[in-house]
């Protein structure tokens, strides 16, 4: 059975980079302090997983989608719930770890979290521009990725915003060399 992910058209495909045009989605986030992107998947992962597996107020399991996105962030407490990109600022400690949610719910009918650390917010239609990798998703890895969408996206005139966000979209357990991710960054 196929994961859900969020549905976006492919305005421009160069290589391993697309620029594309995403439909609005719903997402499931926490803020975690980490030193890494890696250490941050891997403490945001758990409160997500319990929230959409029924730790929430009525119970109720939903499916799995993919990526799982992580992205450096300022935000400390709260993310706003009509927050039209992904982050904000930068510090080295900070992430936020999110789960895109089905898109057959709207903000209003998802299952409220009983973990307050666990923000529920919308994601309006936007565009991106993604470069997509396999292995490991470490640090060094997600640099070299990033440089390289801020120079194609030079080359090509398109203004990014915010921080990169590192989309992974397997388990943990499946082997490294046969993982898929991308980063990210929303752009005008």
């Amino acid at each position: 059975m196929a994961i859900k992910q969020p549905e976006f058209k492919v305005i421009k495909q160069d290589g391993d980079i697309e620029l594309r045009e995403y439909k609005g989605y719903l997402m499931a986030s926490v803020i975690t302090s980490a030193e890494n992107y890696s250490r941050a998947g891997s403490q945001g992962f758990s409160p997500l997983a319990n929230y959409i597996f029924g730790n929430n107020q009525v119970s109720q399991k939903m499916p799995m989608t993919a990526p799982v996105l992580t992205t450096k962030t300022t935000v400390s407490k709260k993310i706003p719930m009509t927050a039209p990109v992904l982050t904000q600022g930068m510090t080295s400690s900070k992430y936020q770890i999110s789960f895109v949610m089905p898109d057959d719910y709207k903000l209003s009918s998802l299952p409220r979290p009983i973990n307050n650390d666990v923000v529920l917010h919308e994601i309006k239609k936007h565009r991106a521009v993604a470069i997509s990798f396999k292995g490991l998703s470490g640090d060094r890895k997600v640099k070299e990725k990033v440089d390289a969408l801020e120079s194609w996206a030079k080359v090509h005139k398109i203004q990014l915003t915010g921080e990169p966000i590192l989309a992974r979209y397997d388990a943990p357990w499946k082997p490294g060399f046969l993982r898929h991710n991308e980063v990210i960054f929303i752009c005008k």
